[in-house]
């Protein structure tokens, strides 16, 4: 979900997954996935998530896995996504994803995430914290030292 210019599908790919389907909703990234990445993805599709009343049945129940990198980010996507996650998975499928951990409270993902936890729709598998942009001493730009996490969910 938000596979941008390919790059997670490429490392996937290099680790031996061959079912790739990158969404994005952006036909220029799409266009940079297909061309710098030839062969990495099975299918390739232009999907402005948000919207989980109107996700396409095609991409329903179909995924063991879903990954999302850089779409739980400063004034992307709202909590809607979590349920497009759902929707794509199959029974036992995998959410994976990461967010910046600021952004857990300050957009409610955090909250959100529980939720669906306690209606016994996803379990936690793992939950990792890392640094991100760690390296750097002081604040380049809108980047700065700053702590994220990454998550494991399964669909139950």
């Amino acid at each position: 979900m938000g596979c941008g210019t390919g790059l997670v599908g490429q490392y996937l790919h290099d680790d031996g997954f061959r079912n790739i389907v990158g969404l994005d909703a952006s036909p220029g990234m799409l266009k940079e996935a297909e061309t710098t990445k030839p062969g990495v993805h099975k299918e390739l599709v232009e999907l402005f998530l948000g919207s989980p009343s109107t996700y396409p049945e095609n991409l329903q129940g179909r995924f063991d896995v879903v990954t999302a990198s850089g779409i739980l980010a400063d004034n992307h996507l709202d909590n809607s996504v979590f349920e497009e996650m759902l929707l794509s998975l199959k029974n036992g499928g995998l959410a994976i994803f990461a967010t910046r951990t600021e952004y857990l409270e300050k957009y409610s993902y955090g909250p959100y995430m529980k939720k669906l936890e306690d209606e016994g729709r996803w379990k936690l598998i793992k939950n990792i914290k890392f640094g991100r942009y760690d390296s750097q001493k002081e604040r380049v730009g809108r980047f700065n030292p700053t702590e994220a996490q990454a998550f494991c969910y399964q669909k139950i």
